[in-house]
């Protein structure tokens, strides 16, 4: 048999081709190895760098939506030429953004831009299936909330952010006061993202619609991408993130010159006698190869560079306040939490200051929002002046600052730190082309020795701050046990107060009103009084000033209005005559511009109510919608009358201006009319003003007989007071007009001439 037969001669070339075989095996090897990295190293890098736009894109996005809905939280009452006039400003700095939605009490009533949006204006979220979900959970947690890429009411896709605007209160939890929609037009966002350029070279798929990541639906690409050992990375929004998964077009290519290279290989088994040149070429090509590698991870490494730059400019602008530059409510909240996390190595006592700008809405509203720029930024420059560098001075909204010290002695930094505050505002402040005067209210809480709960003095300060105002603004005030237990005391109080609303616990009394010189009915004023579960009948007094704080008076005032039209009704219906109602109707229920448009609903006869104004919240009040109102009221023939007359600081100029039917004198002047010659002088002159200017007079507040019989002696028309009946309820006050009717019809003269048995 021939077989192979290994000759001396020929062994240097068998262990030169074997040798030459087994280096090309591996070449061969580590060239797909190389080029596989090479390829999904750059398919990593196209990547992160559509990663980053994507984030960086919808950030700058959800930057503008917070800018409105700052403006909303600061003025809860912005009008719709303003929304328009701030989204479009905001808008005109580049964006992704389809448009800009408001939503009051979750229905949508400002649009922009509304072109192209119309079916948007007026959506009701609350019955809106595939909007419903994401509102109500915005509205649950107070986070932004992103839904999408979903269909549009208006048509097309987009991505819909949702966010909560909380109306923070002077005292309590802030409260609800709608939603800020902010669409992302979702082809705009990948166009600018590079995701749709005709030159765009990668199979691209993204997952995750509301945010769900990985385990999302899949709303780009196609999900054939995912078979194919793509390359992924995590793209973060707020509330979640999406997944992006990429591959080069077609799929993962094979080495270009892999025929090429394995023709080579084998010229170099049949070439021995090449070994060195083709070692040499296989070396540079290695070489080669390894440089490309290195030049790819400079690049990625630059990149990643760039990227963290970015995240940190982020960082930076989501923990400080753009107009100010000082840190803000998350950054101030996040320094809270630090303190009480390393509260034993905490070198001193905390102290928190709660600085509110005094009177800063009249600088917006006479000057412009740019003055009230100005005067923020003149008041954070202060604040840097007066506070030592380790202090932290945080605005956390609107015209709100916090400031958080350490020291030994807190209570001694705290003064001197307000004291030098307002005493930077004692003088009128240079704004540029003008100059304005402005203050600062501002509360104070420490804590205790061994006592560390930063997040509770920042309760406390708020709720010292709250008693600066009261007293008068600019000022400061420490907080005090005291203090928070008549908070907690006025606090459950309005919870009763709602609570009573809501399960109609207030009713109407009413005390009866006479005429001076007869003494018969001629009159009647409807009283709030409470049937307070616990406590029995309430009188205002024990609830009025908390119900006029949390705004509940217009409510009460509506309640005593049905509930005496309703009697009046009643009455009427048994047969009695019943004279003129009077209730008292609040400021805010005077402003409301629905008010007369409710009333004109009801069964009010010309003549039968009259509305009782105090002095001191109309007179001199230049508020044209209350103006209006009343000069309405008048025509639907209300009769107008103003209550505790004597006690505010109207004028005559405004009497006259109003020209109301009554003019009823307070108590505190008819307390004395029987043994002061000047109470009497002053009640003389006030019926001679009512004489002139053909207003009637009411004295309210008579206890005795004695005092009836001097104030009609005086001119009064009409008395009121204990001396002559009690407020009742609505069934002793029909018995009461049962029995004037009876007594007045058997009487000679048709009237009632004593009635002091029925004080």
């Amino acid at each position: 048999m021939n077989g192979w037969v290994l000759r001396p001669a020929s062994l240097p070339a068998l262990i030169t081709l074997v040798a030459v075989g087994l280096f090309g095996l591996l070449a061969d090897h580590q060239n797909h190895q190389i080029f596989e990295q090479h390829a999904r190293a750059a398919v990593a890098d196209r990547l992160s760098v559509i990663r980053a736009r994507l984030e960086g894109n919808i950030s700058r996005d959800i930057q503008i939506g917070r800018g409105v809905v700052a403006a909303f939280a600061t003025r809860p009452t912005l009008g719709e030429a303003e929304f328009n006039t701030l989204v479009e400003h905001l808008l005109a700095t580049g964006s992704d953004l389809r448009l800009m939605a408001a939503a009051p009490d979750m229905v949508v009533r400002m649009v922009h831009p509304l072109a192209g949006n119309e079916k948007v204006m007026g959506l009701n979220y609350a019955r809106t299936p595939n909007q419903r979900d994401a509102a109500f959970r915005a509205r649950q947690t107070g986070q932004l909330v992103m839904a999408g890429p979903l269909e549009l009411v208006q048509g097309g896709i987009g991505i819909v952010g949702r966010f909560p605007v909380l109306i923070d209160q002077p005292a309590g939890r802030p409260v609800f006061w709608g939603i800020v929609s902010a669409v992302i037009d979702i082809d705009r966002l990948y166009a600018n993202s590079g995701i749709t350029t005709t030159d765009f070279d990668l199979d691209l798929t993204m997952r995750g619609r509301d945010g769900k990541g990985a385990a999302g639906e899949i709303f780009f690409g196609s999900e054939d991408v995912l078979a194919r050992n793509p390359l992924s990375t995590t793209v973060n929004i707020p509330g979640g993130t999406w997944q992006l998964a990429a591959t080069p077009r077609g799929g993962w290519p094979a080495p270009p010159n892999n025929a090429v290279f394995r023709l080579m290989i084998v010229l170099i088994g049949a070439m021995v006698v090449l070994p060195i040149l083709v070692t040499s070429h296989l070396y540079a090509e290695r070489r080669r190869n390894l440089d490309e590698l290195r030049e790819a991870k400079r690049l990625a490494e630059a990149r990643n560079h760039q990227l963290e730059e970015a995240n940190r400019r982020v960082r930076h602008t989501s923990l400080h306040d753009e107009l100010t530059g000082l840190p803000n409510r998350r950054y101030l909240m996040d320094h809270l939490g630090d303190l009480k996390s390393g509260a034993p190595e905490i070198a001193g006592r905390i102290a928190v200051l709660h600085i509110d700008l005094d009177r800063f809405k009249q600088v917006n509203d006479a000057y412009g929002h740019a003055v009230g720029d100005r005067l923020l930024r003149h008041v954070a420059g202060l604040m840097r002046a007066v506070f030592r560098p380790g202090d932290i001075v945080a605005r956390i909204g609107g015209d709100e600052f916090v400031a958080v010290c350490i020291s030994e002695e807190p209570e001694g930094l705290a003064r001197t730190l307000a004291e030098a505050l307002i005493a930077g505002f004692r003088h009128p402040i240079d704004l540029g082309e003008l100059r304005c005067r402005s203050g600062l209210s501002i509360g104070i809480a420490c804590s205790g020795p061994g006592d560390s709960q930063p997040a509770k003095l920042l309760i406390d300060a708020d709720i010292a701050l709250y008693r600066a105002k009261k007293l008068g603004r600019n000022r400061f005030e420490f907080f005090t046990p005291a203090l928070e237990a008549e908070v907690v005391s006025a606090k459950c109080l309005a919870d009763e107060i709602l609570t009573g609303m809501e399960e109609e616990q207030f009713t109407a009394h009413y005390q009866p009103q006479f005429d001076a010189r007869t003494r018969a009915m001629v009159g009647i004023e409807a009283l709030a009084r409470w049937n307070h579960p616990a406590d029995g009948v309430v009188p205002p007094a024990r609830f009025l000033k908390v119900a006029e704080d949390i705004n509940a008076l217009p409510v009460l005032d509506h309640l005593v209005l049905e509930t005496a039209l309703a009697d009046r009704l009643r009455w009427i219906a048994a047969g009695i005559r019943v004279p003129r109602i009077a209730v008292n109707v609040s400021m805010g229920r005077l402003r409301d511009e629905r008010l007369v448009d409710t009333l004109s609903t009801m069964a009010i006869g010309p003549g039968a109510l009259s509305f009782e104004l105090t002095e001191a919240i109309y007179l001199d009040d230049s508020d044209e919608v209350v103006s209006e109102n009343i000069q309405r009221l008048k025509a639907l023939g209300i009769e107008i009358e103003i209550d505790d007359f004597g006690t505010g600081y109207a004028s005559i100029v405004s009497l006259m201006r109003l020209q109301p039917n009554r003019l009823k004198i307070a108590h505190q002047l008819t307390a004395a009319v029987s043994t002061s010659f000047a109470q009497r002088q002053l009640i003389r002159s006030i019926v001679e003003i009512g004489r002139t200017q053909g207003i009637g007079i009411v004295a309210e507040g008579v206890e005795t007989l004695e005092q009836a019989d001097v104030l009609a002696e005086l001119g009064c028309q009409t008395l009121q007071g204990y001396a002559l009946g009690r407020p009742m309820d609505a069934d002793a006050l029909a018995k009461l007009m049962l029995q004037e009717r009876d007594l007045a019809a058997g009487s000679p003269d048709g009237l009632l001439i004593s009635r002091g048995d029925r004080n």
